[in-house]
């Protein structure tokens, strides 16, 4: 008996999957333009040279929640290579950029030196926003059917140097993916139309609570909890909330807390998490359906 063929993004939103708590965590990104084929391990399988990958790799195991993401964009090769180091951090995020012609050059990439604020010559701070939509077809079909088009639209509106096709981001089923770096909010089950809503909110310092994933600096758990606050308090501002505290009350249970700016109205969110009613393929490679994580708002309070 065959296979059902199906793309696990359509059905993820026939099930109408909450996608809030499910970002990709992750404090640092290295960002590598690849411009050649992705295999299904785009790392792993790409033409660096054995030692630049031992180099990124012992350069990820040494930075606290570091990833590495391949990007690319539709453009004649000219012999020079993009590199984007993204600090995601709640205040002050930062973007730095430098050009390499050789991927040996990595070799010399000290991060936690550039993290520090140390100097790396041709190195500057990139003051635009970056969008990554992840377009890894080899990884999973639903990257390539809805991330490129998306990709292609947001391009054309946005400029080649701001949209970047990425490898694989985390969530295959919520395709098409799109991140807003440096501030890394994700986004799930990105469209056309909902594409350009979330760009031009971005532009705003406003982030769109519909198809919301969560933001990469948080645990999954604060990301449901910052959704649950913004959608009970109407706070869209990217900057509207700062977070104070996490405390596990239960073995999937926190109480988690967060504040206004000025510190005089404390938000807090009671979020438990449990697994769905419903089961679905959570990748197009998945042979049996499975159930999924969801969060649930227990309780929410503001004061001050």
């Amino acid at each position: 008996m065959s296979e059902p063929f199906f793309y696990c993004s359509e059905l993820s939103r026939r099930l109408a999957e909450k996608t809030y708590g499910t970002a990709s965590t992750g404090d640092v990104w290295l960002l590598i333009e690849y411009p050649f084929a992705w295999a299904s391990k785009a790392f792993q399988e790409s033409i660096l040279s054995t030692g630049v990958k031992a180099h990124l790799n012992k350069l990820i195991k040494s930075i606290p929640r570091m990833k590495l993401l391949f990007i690319k964009r539709e453009r004649v090769k000219d012999g020079a290579f993009n590199v984007f180091l993204v600090r995601c951090r709640e205040r002050h995020p930062s973007i730095v950029h430098f050009g390499i012609r050789d991927y040996e050059q990595l070799l010399a990439l000290d991060a936690a030196s550039i993290l520090a604020g140390g100097a790396l010559p041709g190195a500057s701070v990139f003051d635009a926003p970056l969008y990554l939509v992840c377009t890894h077809g080899k990884r999973d079909k639903c990257c390539a059917k809805f991330g490129y088009p998306l990709y292609k639209v947001l391009r054309s509106t946005c400029g080649d140097s701001a949209v970047w096709q990425s490898s694989h981001v985390g969530g295959d089923r919520f395709a098409a993916n799109l991140i807003c770096f440096p501030h890394g909010l994700f986004y799930a089950h990105v469209t056309e139309e909902t594409g350009r809503t979330m760009i031009d909110e971005y532009a705003q310092r406003r982030l769109v609570l519909e198809k919301y994933r969560g933001r990469a600096c948080y645990s999954h758990h604060v990301q449901a909890a910052e959704f649950f606050i913004r959608s009970e308090s109407a706070l869209t501002g990217i900057d509207e909330l700062h977070f104070l505290n996490s405390e596990r009350v239960a073995e999937k249970r926190w109480r988690v807390r967060f504040s206004t700016p000025d510190g005089e109205t404390v938000h807090e969110a009671l979020v438990s998490n449990a697994m769905s009613d419903f089961q679905s393929y959570t990748t197009c490679h998945s042979t049996e359906e499975t159930r999924v994580s969801q969060y649930l708002l227990d309780e929410y309070r503001a004061s001050g």
